[in-house]
């Protein structure tokens, strides 16, 4: 199964007229399997490329103790493993082209429960897999400054199966959507979290809410309300079958390129306005916000001491801390964490050393996450794990599956987190979950018009 040594990639123009998203709701109506990952907006070193696979060589479903392979022949077979991310492995091709970040691999989401395969945490158990890929051993390209798509290829050139035809979008059909807390009960766990922020145990914590709904029609007109709603530098559409992952994720969780491994932690926030004096303003008030500058600097730090797991001694360095960086509709303060892999690490174990985020646990990370554990009422699935790729030429690049939009079958969810520290208040938390449920709840909404 292993297929190592060089492989040539071969890469052409593709022709086709149109913005990737045109060619990708043309293309995507045609499978059922497929994946658009956009960034249309944000810090420019985040947002340079979307790549559009379709109709995966191989299926990879991957649980506790096992992977599924499931091929196109309708055939499946099952491995017994006790790690089904290092199991990918073995569906890379190695190529030496670093032309571009992604050259096909291994393309799909990593859970958030996905944790209990590297920490001792008790998340209870459900049927879902812990992580979905497609190996994909061609796709198209679309560079952003140029306005330019490719085709890249191994063994088979598909090119004439990307099917142009026009996509007409329709409506969806929306049930009420239903939160798993409200204030008071939101409030009663901020409380108890406090507690443990009081006796010491941790410094941070990031308590979640689930808002669940059933849907069904068109899940692509959801993403398009949504990439209008809020661009960002981590879209991402996402088809396996009947589950369909969205997304408008502004941060990177990891990304490896050559052995540089990089990583953009993102906390404290202020909206965007139409008057620039009033944004100048927003900006130093952020800076000046000691809740806000000891939040980011514990993540800072936090991550520094993922990435220097697997960097070479001495190699971590931070080109820039606590920069404003712009997005569509607010502003965030961001760090820029960079290192050299280590000569016997590579973009696996970088993976592993980085997950999950500390944006999206608190800190310290494990003490945090076995707080998630007990106070959150139910499992996190999809939310605050992590959607990339795991690229042939040994570079990869996810982001965190936050700002997201989670469907299987008819049933769906949203879910938003709020980082608690010792002067939170229940209200202000719980005001910053609806905040940032806001617009895929919007895009939801818009989407039965």
């Amino acid at each position: 199964m292993a297929t190592f040594g060089n492989h040539n990639c071969t890469i052409i123009p593709l022709g086709l007229p149109g913005t990737q998203f045109e060619i990708y709701s043309n293309l995507e109506q045609h499978y059922t399997h497929t994946f658009l990952f956009e960034s249309l907006t944000g810090p420019k070193e985040l947002a340079e490329s979307s790549i559009i696979g379709f109709d995966p060589e191989i299926i990879i479903q991957g649980y506790a103790d096992r992977i599924v392979l499931s091929y196109k022949d309708g055939t499946s077979k099952t491995i017994p493993t006790r790690d089904p991310v290092a199991e990918l492995k073995q569906f890379i091709k190695s190529t030496q082209n670093q032309t571009h970040r992604y050259l096909g691999g291994a393309v799909g989401i990593i859970n958030y429960d996905a944790i209990k395969l590297y920490e001792n945490i008790p998340i209870q158990n459900n049927s879902k897999p812990l992580i979905e890929f497609g190996i994909y051993q061609d796709g198209i390209l679309y560079d952003n400054k140029t306005k330019q798509s490719l085709y890249f290829y191994y063994d088979t050139n598909r090119i004439n199966q990307i099917k142009q035809t026009e996509r007409k979008f329709g409506k969806i059909t929306l049930s009420e959507i239903k939160s798993n807390l409200n204030e008071d009960q939101f409030g009663t766990i901020v409380n108890q979290a406090k507690k443990y922020l009081h006796s010491g145990d941790i410094f941070q914590v990031v308590l979640s809410r689930r808002f669940s709904f059933s849907a069904s029609g068109d899940f692509l007109r959801v993403y398009k309300e949504l990439r209008e709603l809020n661009p960002s530098p981590y879209l991402f559409h996402m088809k396996f079958g009947q589950k369909t992952y969205i997304g408008c994720s502004p941060e990177m969780l990891v990304r490896v390129t050559g052995d540089e491994v990089e990583t953009f932690p993102i906390a404290g926030t202020r909206k965007i306005t139409d008057d620039e004096a009033k944004n100048k303003q927003l900006e130093q008030e952020l800076l000046s916000d000691e809740k806000e500058i000891a939040e980011h600097t514990m993540l800072v730090d936090l991550g520094r001491n993922d990435v220097g797991r697997v960097c070479k001694y001495g190699s971590v360095r931070v080109p820039e801390l606590m920069q404003i960086k712009r997005f569509s509709h607010v502003q965030h303060i961001v760090t820029h964490v960079v290192g050299t892999l280590d000569k016997n690490q590579d973009m696996f174990s970088a993976f592993e050393a980085v997950f999950p985020a500390g944006t999206v646990t608190g800190a310290p990370k494990v003490r945090a996450m076995e707080i998630i554990n007990e106070l959150e009422p139910d499992i996190r699935e999809q939310y605050a794990g992590a959607v990339g790729y795991f690229s042939n030429n040994g570079c990869c690049d996810f982001a965190i599956a936050i700002r997201s939009i989670f469907f299987d079958g008819n049933s769906g969810f949203v879910q938003s987190g709020a980082g608690i520290v010792i002067d939170s208040t229940p209200q202000g938390e719980f005001k910053e979950t609806e905040h940032k449920a806001g617009a895929m709840i919007s895009a939801l909404k818009e989407s039965t018009k």
